[in-house]
């Protein structure tokens, strides 16, 4: 069976990866259970969470556990990443709201029975958590140094608002999360967006410094039309995956649209079509071209709201 880093590789999901080759022996030798956050801030996803809900599709696929996590105790915080004003920090009621929506969708990409994934929440932890002993036992890890150089900080410190201190405890939560997975479910991978590379590896050290164990991290890269404009954005505002905000025909034409030069590089991303079949479509164009378009609007739209 093809290593399922070599088909995120030829797909296009990847990055950055911790410790390439050990990385690689991982998935050669065990079932390999990884992780990706959700942020909970609305009860829908849009298109821009493709790329990871694709790439936990893909491990499961390969014979790998996904664990999608909700950040219901990290959405009561703030995730000061990409952002260059504080998040609207967001009530207990419409985290829970939100996960229960952002869980039915996930459930069309992924099979959580069986135990073939799990959807947990980070509020089952984060919230109980004492602030002078987790100071004391993960906080000291931590250097101040290392957390304003990443690049999350760095952005909001240029900023206009600055860096509230409740963000700045993100990377620390965030870290914690990983450990906690690490602990209770073995799950040694942990996958995002380029803008989470300081946070996951903060979680991979943590791992190491408390539990001497290794862990690892795949950064996605940010995609972006060849126009240059942001994933899932269009003129009316976000694609989203709830059919009560866009609708199965919106979001099929969306893809309808795509521009000739995406065609292949999204077929690879947004579809579980072999490669082959993908490759061949970089000489078409034209009416043959269209047609491509046709079966990816398809595909992409029977993934997130059935045939």
């Amino acid at each position: 069976m093809a290593n399922v880093l070599d088909v995120l590789s030829e797909r296009g999901f990847i990055e950055q990866t911790t410790h390439d080759q050990e990385l690689r022996d991982l998935f050669e030798s065990e079932k390999v259970t990884c992780y990706i956050g959700f942020d909970p801030t609305a009860s829908s996803l849009h298109i821009g969470s493709l790329v990871p809900i694709m790439s936990l599709a893909h491990m499961q696929r390969g014979g790998h556990r996904p664990i999608a996590l909700v950040g219901g105790g990290t959405g009561l915080v703030g995730d000061p990443s990409g952002k260059t004003e504080m998040r609207q920090i967001l009530t207990h009621e419409a985290i829970a709201e939100n996960a229960e929506g952002i869980k039915g969708q996930l459930a069309r990409f992924l099979v959580f029975s069986d135990g073939k994934a799990m959807m947990l929440n980070n509020a089952d932890w984060l919230t109980r958590l004492s602030y002078i002993p987790f100071l004391r036992d993960y906080g000291r890890y931590f250097s101040v140094n290392r957390m304003l150089k990443a690049e999350s900080c760095r952005l909001r410190l240029e900023s206009e608002e600055g860096l509230s201190f409740i963000e700045f405890n993100y990377m620390l939560l965030q870290a914690y999360d990983f450990l906690e997975l690490f602990t209770h479910h073995d799950c040694k991978l942990q996958m995002g967006g380029s803008d989470q590379w300081g946070n996951i590896v903060a979680g991979i050290d943590l791992i190491r410094r408390v539990r001497q164990g290794s862990a690892f991290g795949i950064t996605f890269p940010l995609i972006t039309t060849s126009s240059g404009a942001k994933m899932g954005k269009t003129a009316t505002g976000a694609i989203w995956l709830d059919p009560e905000r866009t609708s199965p025909y919106e979001y099929f034409q969306y893809w309808i649209n795509t521009d000739d030069r995406d065609v292949v590089r999204f077929l690879s991303l947004f579809t579980c079509l072999p490669l082959e079949e993908i490759n061949a479509v970089g000489e078409l164009e034209g009416a043959d071209l269209n047609s491509a378009k046709t079966v990816l609007a398809f595909e992409a739209t029977a993934l997130a709201h059935g045939e």
